[in-house]
Order: C-alpha cells, then structure tokens, then sequence
C-alpha cells in the first residue's frame, strides 16, 4: 500500500485531481480505484506486487496479474 501512495497520493490529499483513487483514506480500503484511470493503476499495482513476491488476482478480469 505504501508503495501505490508514493505513486499518487491519498484522494484526500489529491488537491490536483490527479489520484486514481476513487475514495479517500486508501489505507482503510483494498484498492478503490476511479474507472477513468483503472488500467494505469492496476498495472501498476500488479507490478509493485510483483517486485515483492506477492501474487495479485485482478477480480475485474478473473486472472492472475503478471
């Protein structure tokens, strides 16, 4: 989690609308992300998962993420 908020802050902080997050205090939640910026948030995440040896399922396309 720390790694996607070096990315782009928390919604609640996000004063340039830039966060792909679609709730604020991320920490709290999975990963709520806005449908507008979806593919570059999950490919992401699925990368940082990846450098940590964490397996990542993406629900929205029932498959494991490389």
């Amino acid at each position: 989690m720390a790694a996607l908020l070096e990315r782009w802050c928390d919604l609640t902080e996000d004063e340039e609308d830039t966060s792909p997050w679609s709730t604020g205090l991320l920490i709290d939640e999975a990963f709520p992300i806005r449908w507008s910026m979806a593919e570059e948030a999950s490919a992401y995440a699925a990368a940082v998962a990846e450098s940590m040896g964490v397996i990542c399922f993406d629900v929205q396309q029932n498959r494991l993420r490389p």
